[in-house]
């Protein structure tokens, strides 16, 4: 009896002791590729966001961690807005808590293509229904530039499609837009035509809202510390990045000079969200109308 009973005990306990982890910490999930968590890292490395208060789940794409969220997986996630707006509209129990990361996205092409106008007719990779996705889409409007869209699951993919020359382009992010070789050059940066926009937000499971919104407060109060921090010290900026990413010193500025932090749900990039959510619903990755109320939640 006894060589049965105590593997169950310390069975039941680490049981136990997993739920009980889950419970006492906020679980934040990440795209581990993207630069978007940059002043997340940064702050639990300074000590300003307490490792012990997080359990961190990192993916490899934004739509693996969009189903980690809409699946309870975990309480928050750092991700592009459109999966947001696009799981409301499918009747799940997740909000934007915050904007975060603003522009980071451009365009990069073979080198023998020089401007925008040049992907008429080309083939263009995206990450099928993310900002990347959307903003190639709004870019396409703007400049009457009909391309090719061919869509994707992983970056991953994205690059080994444009170095194996099954497309001409992608919409692609940093840092890694800048892990190309000189056959490829990156010929525009949406933020030319939005300034400042909004790309990846913070997002919560309205259970973690009503469960863990203390916890929910203290990460974003920590977070905007560890933003401003990051923000007002550009050196150390791309040091973290650097040994974050493992950048060179080259990407690492060129990266965060292409890339900003501002927390906040202001009214002004609201609207910009829904133009592009006007996009989503043109392409039909949308069908139910989805308003601004039901997609922002102020954490007070």
């Amino acid at each position: 009896m006894n060589k049965i009973f105590i593997p169950i005990t310390l069975i039941l306990l680490l049981m136990f002791g997993c739920s009980t982890d889950s419970k006492d910490k906020l679980i934040v999930g990440i795209i581990k590729p993207s630069l978007n968590h940059l002043p997340f890292d940064f702050g639990l490395q300074l000590g300003i966001l307490n490792e012990e208060d997080y359990i961190i789940k990192k993916f490899s794409s934004g739509w693996e961690t969009n189903e980690a969220l809409i699946s309870g997986k975990i309480d928050v996630a750092i991700m592009p807005f459109t999966y947001v707006w696009a799981d409301i509209s499918n009747g799940k129990k997740v909000k934007i808590i915050s904007f975060f990361e603003r522009e980071s996205d451009g365009i990069i092409a073979r080198k023998d293509i020089k401007t925008i106008l040049e992907l008429e007719g080309k083939k263009i990779g995206v990450l099928r229904a993310s900002t990347l996705d959307i903003f190639a889409e709004m870019l396409s409007d703007k400049y009457e530039i009909k391309f090719e869209p061919v869509y994707f699951r992983t970056p991953i993919d994205m690059a080994a499609a444009l170095q194996a020359g099954e497309v001409d382009a992608l919409s692609f992010y940093v840092p890694s837009i800048f892990r190309f070789n000189e056959d490829f050059k990156i010929i525009h940066w949406y933020s030319k035509d939005y300034p400042f926009h909004t790309c990846c937000d913070i997002s919560a499971t309205e259970s973690a809202l009503s469960t863990k919104l203390p916890k929910i407060k203290k990460f974003l109060s920590d977070l905007e510390k560890s933003t401003d921090e990051l923000n007002n010290s550009p050196n150390v900026a791309y040091d973290a990045a650097a040994t974050f990413f493992k950048l060179s010193k080259k990407a690492s500025k060129n990266s965060l000079y292409n890339t900003k932090y501002i927390m906040g749900l202001d009214e002004q990039f609201q609207q910009f969200e829904i133009e592009a959510i006007n996009k989503m619903i043109e392409k039909g990755y949308i069908k139910k109308e989805v308003k601004a109320k039901d997609v922002y939640f102020k954490v007070e």
